[in-house]
């Protein structure tokens, strides 16, 4: 029997040896591209995910931000004026002073259509109509009887010191929907004597416009893809307007019909995020009503949330924009693997060359080597991705950070600017009483009225500290803890409290740590935040700080109403909350809990249901910190 050729041997054992370690390097490229794909799309998930819920709830504090402005305008025009002589038929001089101060706060806020007071009997007895810009002052003979209209009932019926809010729709004149349209929500609340009775009610007329133009520009990163619903499932605000207002013309075109799914999702929970075949889901809920409660507090009143009555904030990203994932890594990676894949082949045929002759042994060795570099190279390459990961998740947690400083940015604007701009348009409505009016006396009594406002806006802008300002530098620096603490106190006082709420505070000498103040400022006032939010009447708040050598030790502690054993371990996970959905987004806690780890400290709470909370915050001080100190 003849032998076989000693090149057909060499070239059977090389294709062999090339085979079986081609096939194991193949099997471990694709292992190693499955898994970076799969961590690139739980990486792209995740932001998106995080992207839409933080842009509905943008949107969502964009919407009650406004409904609290024009409540915060109704209850200070109704205080300011219901216990004046207003309602006597026999003092036409006081109707027609405070429709020249209506005047002039309608052409300032710009987005009233009417201001009007009507007396017990349902009629006008002033009204400032808006007229595209140029207000003007309705006379005797254009006050009209609106006792048989919903809005007067409605609003006659509330108790002292609520607000009645009508539902969104078009205005209508002479039962045709106005041109072009003009989306319309109707505010009124009770206008009372001095000895508690009814007087009359104060109607504004709210141009919707202006809230659905600011839920879009709160918005603005989802707009193709982002809408506003009402109860009944019609569109208020969808991307190319076609769908808007169908209820208006008698079309029956609503989400519930065309995602019928979701709109069961939508209608069990007040807000949340989930897929299904039409695509990712994102929404939250907006209780108009519920914006009323708490304006009053200070008088010890309250408004239950009407929950029959409510919007939905929603985003729907469609199914093709989230199977975009898998052509994106093939189109930016697939030459890289292609490139490896070759570089394999070519390997592990040398591989198997070297190692069919002893001749060759060094170059197999030298092949092998570099074999192995270029595991330990990929290894490196898999290192670096992950630790890239890292990184991205680090970076939404610090947006996460900054949206929860924008929302308490948004909380403080909204308290302190109505505090500084109500007593301002009071004062230019009294100001120009004066040029008009020719009784000295009169004169004299705005005078003193400008002076006591012009005083509060001082001492509320001598108070005032900033608590957005964003930090300079790359390094940290020595931050005063007590100081931060003092700061956040004086913003919650400012902007959360009103008289029912006692703050004290017991803080020791401290050495300072290095950090960034403002986020240490973040941590306290989201803490203080949450207790006073835990007291729905009256309450105390202790704060105290201490130092045993070593930490600085805060405690802080409230009366409120505690919580209960199942949820204290859940409050430091993002978007956990008992909180209605107006008082909060459950970002707070899991936001201080980020920032205090993030200075190596630590953070526990132990609560009692009825009796309080104790909040106690750790932060090492360093030698070095101790020494700069001194």
């Amino acid at each position: 029997m003849n032998e076989m050729p000693k090149d057909l041997i060499r070239t059977g054992s090389v294709a062999k040896r090339f085979l079986f370690g081609f096939s194991m390097a193949i099997c471990l490229l694709f292992a190693t591209a499955t898994a970076h794909y799969l961590i690139q799309e739980r990486t792209e998930r995740i932001e998106r995910e995080t992207r839409e819920m933080l842009n509905i709830q943008l949107g969502k504090a964009a919407i009650d931000r406004d409904l609290q402005d024009v409540i915060s305008d109704l209850t200070f025009l109704a205080r300011h004026n219901e216990t004046t002589d207003l309602f006597q038929t026999d003092n036409p001089g006081a109707r027609a002073s405070l429709a020249k101060q209506f005047r002039v706060f309608s052409k300032q806020k710009g987005k009233y259509d009417q201001i009007r007071i009507l007396n017990d009997a349902g009629r006008e007895i002033v009204r400032v109509n808006y007229n595209h810009g140029n207000p003007v002052v309705a006379n005797e003979s254009a006050l009209q009887n609106k006792s048989d209209r919903y809005y007067f009932g409605k609003t006659w019926e509330l108790k002292a010191g609520n607000v009645y809010i009508s539902p969104f729709d078009l205005n209508v004149e002479h039962g045709e929907i106005e041109v072009p349209e003009v989306p319309m929500v109707r505010f009124g609340t009770l206008m009372l004597d001095k000895n508690g009775n009814k007087n009359g009610v104060l109607l504004l007329n709210y141009l919707g416009s202006s809230l659905i133009d600011d839920f879009k520009e709160a918005t603005a990163n989802i707009a193709d893809h982002v809408m506003l619903i009402n109860s009944d499932g019609f569109w208020l605000s969808a991307p190319g307007r076609k769908n808007e207002w169908g209820f208006m013309y008698g079309l029956d075109n609503t989400l519930a019909k065309r995602f019928p799914d979701a709109w069961r999702r939508f209608n069990a929970e007040d807000k949340g995020q989930f897929y299904n075949s039409h695509g990712l889901f994102t929404f939250t809920t907006i209780y108009p009503v519920s914006n009323s409660t708490g304006n009053h507090r200070e008088a010890g009143l309250s408004q239950p949330v009407d929950k029959t009555y409510y919007w939905k904030a929603v985003s729907r990203v469609a199914p093709p924009r989230l199977l975009a994932t898998l052509s994106d890594f093939l189109r930016q990676n697939l030459l890289l693997y292609m490139v490896m894949l070759l570089l394999l082949a070519t390997t592990f045929i040398v591989i198997a060359q070297t190692r069919f002759s002893h001749r060759q042994t060094v170059r197999e060795f030298e092949s092998e080597r570099r074999f192995r570099e270029l595991l330990e190279r990929r290894v490196q390459e898999r290192t670096h991705e992950l630790k890239k990961t890292q990184e991205e998740k680090n970076l939404v947690v610090q947006h996460l950070i900054q949206a929860e400083k924008m929302t308490a940015i948004g909380t403080m604007a909204s308290g302190i600017g109505h505090e500084i701009n109500n007593p301002l348009y009071a004062i230019l409505g009294l100001a120009e009483a004066i040029r008009d009016d020719d009784d000295p006396d009169q004169a004299q009594e705005h005078a003193g009225k400008i002076l006591g406002y012009t005083r509060n806006i001082a001492e509320i802008v001598k108070n005032l500290t900033g608590y957005a300002r964003p930090f300079v530098g790359e390094e940290y620096k020595p931050a005063n803890v007590n100081k931060c603490i003092r700061k956040a106190v004086s913003t919650a006082e400012r902007t959360l409290l009103g008289d029912r709420i006692e703050i004290k505070t017991d803080l020791a000498d401290l050495p300072r740590i290095s950090a960034y103040s403002e986020e240490i400022h973040q941590v306290f006032f989201n803490i203080i935040r949450n207790a006073i939010q835990s007291m729905d009447e009256v309450g105390e708040l202790d704060i105290s700080s201490r130092f045993d050598g070593t930490n600085i030790i805060i405690r802080v502690e409230d009366n409120g109403e505690g919580i209960t054993p199942e949820n204290l371990g859940k409050i430091f996970d993002p978007f956990f909350t008992t909180r209605d959905p107006d008082e909060g987004e459950g970002m707070g806690l899991y936001i201080v809990h980020q920032i205090v780890q993030k200075y190596k400290g630590s953070i526990s709470i132990n609560s009692v249901v009825g009796k309080g909370s104790t909040c106690v915050i750790e932060f090492p001080v360093s030698l070095q910190d101790q020494e700069n100190d001194k």
